[in-house]
């Protein structure tokens, strides 16, 4: 059977998923991230990459940063620093022998979520990712945005409070990314640091320090969203990454959207709100899409 690699890396882990020709995941698994170099970065997609024996077509990449999709060049590696300026695309296919594409990893959500997910028909919406920061994709007339020097949809770098002041915590990956929100909560209560799963069920549990600060993040979210939403005045928004599996954090986030709307002195039309349907594996299956869409431009 012949089989594709998918490969989701972010700044905490490498998910990866083995894929057939029809799309569908056989078996994944995940490797921590490396902060070292690009070397030890490659070095782990080589270990999964000899993992399996059947034959196989190519590598999906869905990657943090600004990327050329044309020239399989990252301009700068988001999280992954040391893909600044790294021609990942040659150096991938030079080294596996087979065909590599990559795309942004907010993209790749949107591209699974346009495909056949939640944002099928949807002519304007956006996509985004929370994860060690905030991914964004922004769908325009039913097509991806990227803007005139690819930067559109990097609303990590937004900043929404004084830069000088608060350095990158005055950032939205920081603001909105789920591990410093961890981190914030973890200090608060003077323990060491705990993932994602632990915190959100102190939320549910009723714990007071971790329900004040989820209660203040998701407001400063649904701030931003509303400066996006003047923006681009998007129908939908699609949520995705590992915590959009949690309905806590969803609706905390939509209920969030309400209170801000019910305190506004004018009537807005209100976002709809919702996890992408493929929850933390959009980015895997859009890098797949991604993939077949540019060999098809080869074919052709």
């Amino acid at each position: 059977m012949i089989r594709y690699l998918s490969i989701d890396a972010g700044g905490t882990f490498i998910k990866y998923a083995w894929m057939d020709a029809s799309g569908h995941i056989l078996k994944q698994g995940k490797k921590p991230t490396p902060y070292t170099s690009q070397e030890d970065f490659m070095e782990v997609i080589h270990e999964i990459w000899k993992q399996e024996r059947d034959e196989k077509a190519g590598i999906c990449m869905s990657l943090p940063g600004t990327i050329d999709v044309e020239k399989g060049y990252i301009y700068q590696g988001g999280s992954l620093t040391y893909h600044h300026g790294v021609a990942i695309k040659e150096k991938y296919e030079t080294f596996f022998g087979v065909p590599v594409e990559l795309e942004n990893d907010a993209r790749c959500a949107a591209l699974a979520e346009m495909a056949s997910g939640h944002m099928q028909d949807i002519e304007n919406g956006i996509v985004l990712t929370f994860g060690t920061g905030v991914g964004g994709c922004f769908i325009m007339n039913h097509d991806i945005y990227k803007g005139t020097h690819l930067f559109s949809g990097e609303v990590s770098m937004l900043i929404c409070d004084d830069l000088k002041a608060k350095g990158m915590d005055a950032v939205l990956g920081h603001i909105g990314g789920i591990g410093h929100f961890c981190r914030r909560v973890c200090d608060s209560m003077q323990v060491p640091f705990q993932e994602g799963k632990t915190v959100f069920q102190w939320i549910q549990d009723g714990n007071e320090i971790a329900m004040k600060l989820f209660h203040e993040y998701c407001y400063q979210i649904a701030i931003q969203l509303f400066n996006i939403q003047m923006m681009l005045d998007p129908s939908r928004i699609c949520i995705g990454g590992g915590v959009s599996e949690n309905p806590i954090f969803i609706q905390g986030i939509q209920k969030a959207m309400t209170a801000f709307y019910d305190s506004l002195p004018v009537t807005i039309p209100r976002l709809d709100i919702v996890p992408c349907f493929y929850h933390n594996d959009a980015n895997l299956i859009g890098a797949y899409y991604h993939f077949q869409q540019q060999q098809s431009k080869v074919r052709d």
